[in-house]
């Protein structure tokens, strides 16, 4: 049975990504104080340049009233002040010369016909809107209650601001773009460690319970690993504790049992009583015998911590010493081994092979044959199969043959119920899949073990 790994899709549905929250808290954090920090960048710009562009309208509407009395044009003056602060704030300033009753005496080109502020008196700076567009304008009182308003439409000052924004962002972009990658990268390696100790567990086997083992660990993997291997540790403790309870059962049951039967035999003797008398109880004692040899079996093949030693087991010589139960049945074995050997521990692949020829002789008909087969599977392993031509198992019980004391009923044949298990526990132990097909001919059973490349 194929146990779900780490990737399983089984597993993970439904769950949650500790990478992909930390790459979204990371990224998330790093996009909200960039967001910020522009904000913080074009709010002090805004700011400076602000400073810098009232300092020119400043300077030209000083220059427009000085200067446009004394001959030069009050363009001239507006070009001079430009000249003088420099083409790199790109400044374009509007200008108008405004009489005490608020008329316009001059204008710049482009300017607007209404005054800035009408009836202004005083020098200073300020923000007005004139038809639909907003103005930054500096007022400069003259002599004969003539003010010099030079002005600025904020849309410049915007624009400018804008295209500084855009400066920034793009490179901002890219950046963030590069500490995604980096952001992914490093955190895929620091969480590496998780993943090594996901697939140290899934590596295991349910007859390894030892402690996982991590290299180098993180402070805050520790905690996980000691809890789990101290569940590990309890666990490998309750198991070889009801080991030991099943085997020392079994144990000091068959003693008695085997002692039992000698006195039965012993009483017959004695009294001189027909075979018929107590051809019963040693049967019923000989079931109880089987029993709890094979509650010992089961005891035995338990999850153990010490890995299963396999070595080359050839089929032939094992086949051997089943032949004469064959015989003393009234039936015959039939080999077809195209694969002579295969490994695997010998004494459980014994005792499956025996329950298996066992459960066919008992089952087949007189007469009849049982054939074992072993051939190389397409992928690299081998198949060994035990068909016969007896009765059969009906299709909708064979699905509970593995089943511990499950016996099909109405075969007339006594039993316990465990041999199957026993095979289906040794083909566990070495990774191997067991099926039930239909037997030889179109009829009986077949029990197929497919085991895993070496």
């Amino acid at each position: 049975m194929r146990r779900p790994g780490p990737a399983d899709p089984a597993t993970r549905r439904g769950g949650w990504s500790l990478r992909r929250r930390l790459l979204l808290a990371v990224m998330g954090t790093s996009i909200g104080l960039w967001l910020a920090s522009l904000a913080i960048v074009v709010g002090v710009a805004w700011f400076a340049t602000s400073d810098v562009f009232d300092d020119a309208l400043e300077e030209g509407s000083r220059l427009v009233l000085q200067l446009a009395p004394q001959g030069e044009t009050a363009a001239d003056a507006v070009r001079g002040a430009r000249a003088g602060r420099g083409d790199v704030l790109r400044l374009r300033m509007y200008y108008q010369l405004v009489a005490a009753d608020g008329q316009v005496l001059l204008r710049g080109d482009d300017t607007p016909t209404t005054a800035f502020v009408p009836g202004a008196r005083r020098e200073g700076k300020t923000t007005v809107r004139v038809g639909d567009e907003f103005w930054r304008v500096h007022v400069r009182p003259g002599p004969g209650g003539i003010t010099a308003q030079v002005a600025q439409p904020m849309e410049e000052r915007l624009e400018l601001l804008e295209e500084m924004a855009e400066n920034l962002a793009w490179p901002a972009l890219g950046l963030l773009g590069l500490l995604g990658l980096l952001s992914w990268f490093l955190i895929r390696r620091l969480l590496r460690p998780l993943e090594d100790t996901a697939m140290r567990i899934d590596a295991k086997s349910p007859h390894d319970l030892t402690p996982v083992q991590a290299e180098n660990p993180p402070r805050e993997l520790q905690p996980i690993l000691d809890a789990l291997n101290a569940l590990l540790a309890r666990l490998a403790k309750a198991l070889d504790s009801e080991r030991r309870f099943t085997a020392d059962a079994a144990h000091e049951l068959r003693t008695p049992l085997a002692a039992l039967r000698m006195r039965v035999q012993v009483i017959e003797r004695e009294l001189k009583l027909p075979g018929s008398h107590l051809r019963q109880l040693r049967a019923d004692l000989d079931r109880c015998t089987a029993l709890v040899e094979s509650l010992l079996a089961l005891a035995r093949l338990e999850p153990q911590a010490e890995p299963l030693v396999r070595e080359p087991v050839d089929l032939d010589a094992m086949l051997d010493g089943l032949d004469p139960e064959a015989q003393a049945a009234g039936m015959r074995i039939e080999r077809a081994l195209s694969v002579p050997q295969l490994r695997a521990a010998p004494a459980l692949l014994a005792s499956a092979l025996r329950n298996l020829i066992d459960n066919a002789l008992r089952y087949g008909r007189e007469g009849g044959r049982v054939r074992i087969e072993s051939t190389r599977l397409p992928q690299g392993g081998t198949r060994l199969a035990v068909r016969d031509d007896g009765t059969g198992v009906p299709p909708e019980q064979r699905a509970r043959l593995g089943e511990r004391f499950f016996r099909v009923l109405g075969t007339g044949q006594a039993g316990n119920g465990l041999g199957l298990s026993i095979v289906a526990r040794i083909a566990a132990l070495h990774g191997a899949s067991l099926r039930f097909e239909d037997g030889l001919d179109g009829r009986g059973l077949s029990v197929v073990l497919d085991f895993p490349p070496d």
